[in-house]
């Protein structure tokens, strides 16, 4: 199938949409996007690329002797007028910084957390709770029960499985004992434990205990 004058005009007006939409897809976890909601995406990204662009000739056009165009929105709407490549250029190196801005905010939950602060959501942010326990900060030292094959591991997790296909961690300094009798095994220095996650018990003991640790007593019914 031959692709239109005008699909290929906005394919390379939205190049920068589509080099931040990789970056910020390389670097998150989540999970597979739909082609809609990639083709969307890029085409937010490529706006607010050119949005920031704009901003810059603005300021830029302050200072005597300088005279940018911008040519994005007649380049879209006027299929007659001519692309200008070096804007196209210099928007295109724009979207690499503007890709890691984006997986900043994303990696680091800054919407879920101001949403927070103002009490819209109470959303975590992650695609499910084993994200949620393997990204955080706290928890270091885990306790891993693999009630099937009566074993427990002792040690740290330096990488986790970040797709909800695989099943895997890799512990570090591990202490191996047999589960139903606590009786130590062995020690290893790194473990690589490809168990799937519905046959494993996580506990964390490295937290601390919360604010609701004290419950509140519940009298009997008379």
């Amino acid at each position: 199938m031959e692709l239109s004058e005008f699909t290929w005009r906005i394919i390379l007006l939205f190049i920068p949409g589509i080099i931040s939409f990789i970056i910020i897809d390389q670097l998150t976890v989540h999970k597979g996007s739909k082609i809609h909601w990639i083709l969307i995406d890029s085409l937010i990204l490529g706006f607010f690329c050119y949005s920031f662009y704009y901003v810059i000739t603005l300021i830029l056009n302050l200072f005597p002797n300088i005279n940018l165009e911008f040519s994005f929105f007649e380049a879209l709407t006027n299929k007659d007028s001519s692309l200008n490549f070096n804007e196209i250029t210099f928007v295109t190196g724009l979207s690499v910084p503007i890709g890691f801005f984006f997986t900043f905010l994303i990696n680091y939950k800054v919407l879920y957390r101001i949403s927070h602060i103002l009490k819209i959501s109470n959303k975590f942010g992650d695609i499910d709770v084993w994200s949620y326990i393997m990204n955080s900060k706290e928890p270091e030292w885990v306790v891993i029960r693999d009630i099937e094959n009566d074993l427990m591991y002792e040690g740290w997790i330096e990488a986790f499985s970040d797709s909800t296909e695989a099943n895997e961690l890799f512990l570090r300094d591990v202490k191996v004992f047999k589960d139903s009798t606590a009786e130590e095994l062995y020690e290893i220095p790194g473990l690589y434990l490809p168990r799937r996650r519905e046959n494993l018990i996580i506990e964390l003991p490295s937290l601390e205990f919360s604010k609701y640790m004290k419950r509140p007593k519940i009298e009997e019914e008379k």
